[in-house]
Parts: structure tokens; C-alpha cells; sequence
């Protein structure tokens, strides 16, 4: 692999990194969200027991600062500095293999953000560039002529770019799963746990998007298969047997067994915490929920994700005492709710769950101005997320038909039709994956609101056509 002459400027743009992975096509999830996510991720990073090298985070995190996402304002500063932790992170990875293709990864990343903030006649960025073309030939050559090798450095390879897919929605699921699956068919009985419970999490975020989504979904005996598989080789990874839990407790002949399993889960870490109580809150044990994550507030670091979980119990409590009829506590309960929705959205201002409870806490109380503020903002912000869209546009509309105590006009109708559109757009765009759409009772509340209106107001046109196009997408 000559690194002279003409073939210089090219050679290494066919290195894999995040810069040739197409990583900005089909993006389905906020970037800003992303971004905060993982941040909060490296910040947290003492407190959790990780097994594995943190140069997947490292890297993505380092390419999202120089990426073509929309709304990316460049920083190569910040992009060098996580490249450089992801070469530091990889020198004390003991694999030979592995610290090879990490290091292929970050120094590939390095040449193409180095490519996109400099020209040819700076002196000292060429020196870098030089520098660091050796070192990626070094690498990349390597293990050119060991075949066995190679395969394996391409698998981790893979890892790594399934690591970013996996983070960008559900369009970029399929493809991080098929490199998932190629890397554990390379290292057969040698693969990494994290691997395995990482498949079962995109085999479960898959199956609830199709049409037969349901509690007890037709993938549930893979994703459970995958999470036991990860259990198997590193029987202390306590994410993988909450997220086993998880899975169980849809299935209804099996939440027995799901709860001996979460019983079983005691590290003190925030995320254990967070889907311990995630799955007690799914089994309406709200009371057992707020239990559980009032046991981690000491922790020095908490996650928004952390009070998002703890602002859900309340709102299950507060349902409860509606029903009981005890509106005091109703009124504390949404109270306490509302604080720990701030506290989340101090930590993560992005956080979608936690904005739009916010939002609908607002229309509840009728708030409406506030509230529908909120959910224009929350629009802006998700709308190349079809399906937070979707939920959001949704809610705006109930929201206006609470504002107009209950009655349909055509302001609450040109909100239900935005959500028919995105509707639309899911089914015609998104393939088997938007599939469950036609039955999401969003939707189906919509359209029969929409029917119902044109029916009494007389507007036969505007019937028609939104029957047409429903049909025409498998409604």
C-alpha cells in the first residue's frame, strides 16, 4: 500500500470509518439527542462497570462533531480531542486485534476531518497528515497477507459501525444488526456479551415496529435468546439480565419468571436502577418503582433518564389515586411528577419523553398556551423522527380539542390531518418497519375523528380524499 506519489490523496479513503458508512442517510432520531445521550454516557462512565473499550462512544462521538448531520455546527477541536481518547482507550485494549482496528477506525476519522478544516499549503497540518497516513498504513497493512486476521479486524470493524447504526433509528436497525451478526459468525464462540445483548436490542426495537408488534411479539424467543447468550459469557452483566427481565415481562406467562430475574439484578449503578424500575413501572408497581430509584439518588452521577423513570412512576401514581378518588394525593403526585420532569430536562434539554409529558402536564391543567408552545418546539425539534413526530402531532391535537372542550372545528382538524400525513408518509417511506402504524390507535383515533367531522359538516371532498390516500398506503 504505497503512501508516495499520486495515490497518496486516495488509498486511505476506502479505510472504514464513520466518513464512508453513510451514517447521515435515513436518520430517524434527533441529532441533538444523540449528541446528549452518549455525553451523558462518558460523564456517568466511573460509576458504571464497564467490560468494554469506550472507543465505539469515543468515536461516534468524535464524528458527530464533524458530521453532515443537520444542524451540525463544526468543531474539529472538540472532534481531535475525542479521536485522541479513542487512541488512548485503545492502547490499553488488551486484543492486538481489536487495539488494530480501533486505531485503524480513529486514524481514518482523523485524516478525514483534518481533510475537511485545512489546504495543502499549511506546513504543520501536513506534517499531521503525514504522520498520521503512517500510522494508518501501519495499521491497515499489517495483517494484509493473514487472512484469519484480517476477517477478524473487519469484524470488530463492523462492531464499531453497528455502535453508531444502532444509536441513528429505526431505518439504520437492519443493517447494524446484519454487522452484529456477522462479527459474532467471525468470533463464533469467542464473542463479546456486549455483542450479543446488543442484537437482542435491535431485534426487540425492530419487532415493535412491525405490524404484528404486540406484548408477546414474534421475535421475543430471539431477542430472549441473545440477552441469555450474553449472560451465558459474562454472567456479570447486569444490563443484559435487566433487559432479559425486560423482554419476559411482555410476555404474560412469563412475568413470574421476568421478577425472580430483576430480583436477582443488585448492582448500584444508575442504569440498573433505571430499567429496574422501568420494568416495575411496565408491571404498574409504581409504589416498587419509586422504591428502587429512591435507592440510587446518593449515586454521584444520575441520568435524565434517571428522573424521566421517577417522573413516570408518579404519573402512574397519580392515576392510581384519580381512581381511588383521593385528589389531594392527585394533585401532590402530578406536583412531584412535574419537579422530576425539570430536574430531566436540566440534565438532557432534549429529552423527548420528558418533553412531551411536560407539554401534556401543561394542557391537563389547561395551560394552553404554554402547552401548545411546547409542542411546536417539540415538532421543530423531532421532525426527521417520524414517530415522536407522529406521537407529538398527536398530542397537540387532543390538546387543542381539550382547549375547545372537546369539540371538533377546523383548527383540532388540521392538527388530526398533520398526524394522518406523517401517518402516511411512515406506511409509503419506511417499509415493513412503519407497518404497525395502520394499526396505532393514534392514528385510528385520528382518522375516525377526521371521518366524523367531514361526515357531519358535510365535506365530502375532503372525506374522499382522505380515504384515498389512506388506501393507497394500506390503511
Amino acid at each position: 500500500m504505497a503512501t508516495n506519489g499520486a495515490s497518496i490523496d486516495g488509498w486511505w479513503k476506502s479505510v472504514p470509518c464513520h466518513f464512508i458508512w453513510d451514517l447521515e442517510e435515513n436518520v430517524t432520531v434527533n441529532f441533538r439527542s444523540v449528541k446528549t445521550n452518549l455525553d451523558s454516557k462518558l460523564e456517568t462512565r466511573k460509576d458504571v462497570n464497564w467490560s468494554d473499550s469506550a472507543c465505539d462512544l469515543l468515536l461516534f462521538r468524535g464524528y458527530l462533531e464533524v458530521s453532515d448531520f443537520v444542524g451540525v455546527q463544526r468543531n474539529f477541536l472538540k472532534a481531535e480531542e475525542f479521536f485522541q481518547k479513542a487512541d488512548r482507550e485503545a492502547v490499553q485494549t488488551t486484543d492486538e486485534l481489536e487495539r488494530n482496528a480501533y486505531v485503524t477506525v480513529a486514524t481514518a476519522n482523523r485524516l478525514w476531518a483534518l481533510g475537511m478544516k485545512t489546504t495543502g499549503h499549511d506546513e504543520v497540518k501536513q506534517d499531521e497528515r503525514a504522520s498520521l497516513l503512517k500510522v494508518l498504513e501501519d495499521s491497515w497493512k499489517k495483517y494484509q497477507d493473514d487472512g484469519e486476521s484480517r476477517e477478524k479486524i473487519n469484524a470488530y470493524i463492523d462492531t464499531i459501525a453497528a455502535f453508531a447504526m444502532s444509536r441513528l433509528g429505526v431505518l439504520k436497525y437492519k443493517e447494524a444488526e446484519r454487522r452484529y451478526r456477522h462479527a459474532m459468525k467471525v468470533f463464533g464462540e469467542l464473542v463479546k456479551s456486549s455483542w450479543c445483548q446488543s442484537l437482542g436490542m435491535l431485534i426487540g426495537r425492530q419487532s415493535k415496529h412491525t405490524a404484528d408488534a404486540a406484548p408477546q411479539y414474534s421475535e421475543i424467543k430471539n431477542e430472549v435468546r441473545y440477552y441469555k447468550k450474553a449472560l451465558r459469557i459474562d454472567p456479570y452483566n447486569e444490563s443484559a439480565r435487566c433487559d432479559l427481565a425486560l423482554a419476559l415481562g411482555r410476555v404474560p406467562d412469563r412475568v413470574q419468571e421476568a421478577e425472580r430475574i430483576i430480583e436477582q439484578v443488585d448492582q448500584k449503578y444508575c442504569e440498573i436502577f433505571v430499567k429496574k424500575a422501568r420494568f416495575f413501572r411496565r408491571q404498574k408497581e409504581y409504589g416498587k418503582c419509586v422504591e428502587v430509584l429512591r435507592e440510587a439518588e446518593g449515586l454521584a452521577s444520575l441520568s435524565g433518564n434517571f428522573y424521566h423513570e421517577f417522573a413516570l412512576s408518579y404519573r402512574g401514581l397519580t392515576k392510581i389515586a384519580h381512581q381511588q378518588g383521593n385528589y389531594q394525593m392527585k394533585r401532590e403526585y402530578s406536583k412531584t411528577e412535574d419537579q422530576y420532569l425539570d430536574k430531566c430536562l436540566e440534565i438532557d434539554h432534549t429529552h423527548f419523553g420528558a418533553l412531551s409529558d411536560k407539554a401534556f402536564l401543561y394542557s391537563i391543567r389547561g395551560q394552553f398556551e404554554d402547552a401548545n408552545k411546547l409542542y411546536f418546539h417539540i415538532m421543530r425539534e423531532f421532525k426527521s423522527s417520524p414517530f415522536n413526530l407522529l406521537d407529538t402531532q398527536y398530542r397537540y391535537a387532543r390538546c387543542i380539542l381539550r382547549q375547545d372542550q372537546h369539540c371538533m372545528n377546523t383548527e383540532s382538524a388540521s392538527a388530526f390531518e398533520e398526524v394522518m400525513k406523517t401517518a402516511c408518509s411512515i406506511l409509503s417511506t419506511m417499509g415493513s418497519i412503519g407497518d404497525d402504524i395502520a394499526n396505532n390507535e393514534e392514528v385510528l383515533d385520528s382518522k375516525e375523528r377526521l371521518e366524523k367531522y367531514y361526515l357531519t359538516n358535510d365535506e365530502r371532498d375532503k372525506l374522499q380524499d382522505l380515504q384515498n390516500r389512506t388506501a393507497s398506503v394500506g390503511f
